[in-house]
């Protein structure tokens, strides 16, 4: 249901409009002012885009100024039907209810702007509350490692902007809330941002994660792992969003990403077919049960949106849910994928109600494979290997093809149901084992749409299957 009504003039309602206090230093965006409610929204300017914030209670009426002529806009996601009206250089909508949007002005991927329209917090902790550690508004902390404890509450106000990483480690019961920012832009050594280690009932409920240089999210060897209205944006290399990796139970709702690595990577870093390693002890690293909903992404250069892999280390990775939501850019690389590069199994995965805007390229890739990230990589090659030899030439190829007659992992159990494509082109699609045996099978396709038509046959919609059996549209 769209969430607009249109150009209000003089129509104009009143609403309660919450406005953040950024710190003085935080540097404001030339190319846009945001105003909601009459009140000024204050806008953050990055290396590649803007953003704004903002907290509401029943309707909306939201005014974009921008700093160069308007022909084109957008406001992504398509499917919330917004169509702002144009008055010289200011965008003009309303909004009912509380949403992530990206605006496009001309296409231009380098200027966007990127605005958060929140609900209201309730039940927000005090600085005194026990057990919370507390950032304030209009301040930038230097928070340094934040080594988290059981039952802990992080909270960071709205107009916070924490400069620090986060570390959990055998903890569990743990809150990270408010809408302030999580900052890593000024960060110049690769690290991952926030970091479960063997944790349990973790949550994450609407902070903003800015500029990380690494990987943003990433539990390993956890269990309950909840992400509720979080806003991934990201620039620098190797910043995935989210990476639950040998993790069970997860969810992830009412997010926003934008990142220039992978936006979600499912993953299972384990010890499964290398030597010494026990059934009971291998079986731990397994992923299970992880379900992305009601979220929006934006891939940019590198990566893909939505994928499950590349380390499939464990003997399983499984039930594996995307649905209800929205690609609104992939730049390069593939919209949806799975990528098995080791040797276990990756099952009954599904991609339902995705939407899929126009400018996607590569719509989804299905891989069992072997390269340098592989664990049974020779060590020479071996991608995490400083010293390693490049994986090309006639030496490479021998490697490459000796593993050609062994068996590798495999996938097995795939829908993509209700999958639609917006555009005047079909992206290409890939499905590609690595040997004869077949080690995809069960691919299911159902009612995936290029605009009002539905897609039927493999060999007349731009797919190439190798290795893989029963391949089915329907």
């Amino acid at each position: 249901m769209p969430i607009w009504v249109g150009f209000f003039g003089v129509n104009a309602i009143k609403a309660d409009i919450i406005t953040y206090h950024y710190p003085k230093k935080f540097p404001a965006s030339t190319d846009y002012r945001v105003t909601a409610g009459n009140k000024n929204i204050f806008t953050y300017k990055t290396p590649v885009f803007s953003m704004a914030a903002f907290a509401f209670d029943g309707e909306a009426d939201v005014v974009v100024d921008v700093g160069r002529p308007i022909k084109h806009p957008l406001v992504r996601p398509l499917s919330l039907g917004i169509k702002p009206s144009v008055a010289g250089n200011q965008l003009r909508f309303r909004i009912s209810r509380p949403c992530h949007l990206a605006m496009e002005v001309d296409e231009d991927l380098h200027r966007p702007l990127f605005l958060f329209a929140d609900a209201p917090e309730t039940n927000a902790p005090g600085p005194g509350d026990p057990n919370v550690l507390y950032f304030a508004e209009g301040r930038i902390h230097e928070a340094g490692t934040i080594q988290l404890k059981n039952n802990q509450t992080v909270y960071l106000a709205g107009g916070a902007v924490v400069r620090g990483l986060i570390r959990g480690e055998n903890v569990s019961g743990v809150r990270i809330l408010g809408a302030g920012i999580l900052d890593g832009s000024t960060r110049v050594k690769w690290e991952k941002m926030v970091v479960f280690n063997k944790c349990r009932d973790i949550e994450i409920s609407g902070p903003i994660m800015l500029g990380s240089y690494g990987w943003t999210i990433n539990p390993f060897l956890s269990e309950d792992i909840r992400l509720d209205n979080v806003k991934i944006l990201g620039w620098r290399d190797n910043d995935d969003g989210f990476d639950p990796d040998s993790t069970k139970r997860v969810t992830v709702n009412n997010c926003f990403f934008r990142t220039k690595d992978d936006c979600i990577a499912v993953k299972a870093h384990g010890n499964f077919g290398l030597p010494g390693s026990s059934k009971e002890d291998q079986n731990r690293y397994n992923t299970e049960n992880v379900t992305v909903m009601n979220s929006t992404f934006w891939s940019s250069e590198w990566g893909h949106a939505l994928t499950v892999g590349a380390a499939i280390r464990a003997p399983r990775v499984s039930n594996i849910l995307f649905t209800n939501c929205d690609i609104i850019k992939k730049e390069k690389g593939w919209a949806m994928s799975i990528d098995n590069t080791d040797l276990g199994a990756v099952e009954d995965v599904r991609f339902e109600n995705i939407r899929v805007e126009d400018g996607c390229d590569k719509l989804l890739a299905l891989n069992v494979l072997f390269n340098e990230y592989s664990a049974d990589c020779p060590v020479e090659y071996f991608r995490n290997n400083e010293k390693r030899k490049p994986a090309k030439g006639e030496d490479w190829a021998k490697v490459v093809s000796g593993k050609r007659i062994s068996k590798r992992g495999f996938i097995r159990g795939v829908v993509f149901k209700d999958i639609q494509i917006t555009g005047d082109r079909l992206p290409v699609m890939s499905i590609q084992g690595w040997n004869a045996a077949a080690d995809i099978s069960d691919v299911l396709f159902e009612n995936v749409t290029l605009g009002s038509r539905i897609l039927k046959f493999p060999a007349e919609e731009n797919l190439q299957i190798q290795n893989a059996g029963n391949v089915r549209f329907e």
